[in-house]
């Protein structure tokens, strides 16, 4: 099941408007987003957090930490 939906949220007064897809993996749940050209996973970590991951395994230093964590904060006030 995958669903997908914007997510509109501010950066530095900057509005945003990132296209997700909610994706469920067996007890799991993701959410795939495209920054930049990059394809990035938002999941629970270990201790239920958020974490950002790149599949691709690259790094993302092109993307502002800031702006990651503002899009995860939006996200994480969804669910």
């Amino acid at each position: 099941m995958d669903e997908r939906f914007a997510v509109e949220f501010s950066y530095k007064g900057i509005a945003y408007n990132i296209e997700a897809k909610f994706v469920i993996l067996g007890y799991i749940h993701q959410f795939h987003v495209v920054v930049n050209d990059e394809h990035l996973i938002i999941e629970f970590d270990e201790d239920r957090d958020y974490r950002v991951i790149n599949p691709a395994g690259t790094s993302s230093k092109t993307i502002d930490t800031g702006f990651l964590q503002a899009l995860v904060e939006k996200i994480s006030s969804l669910h």
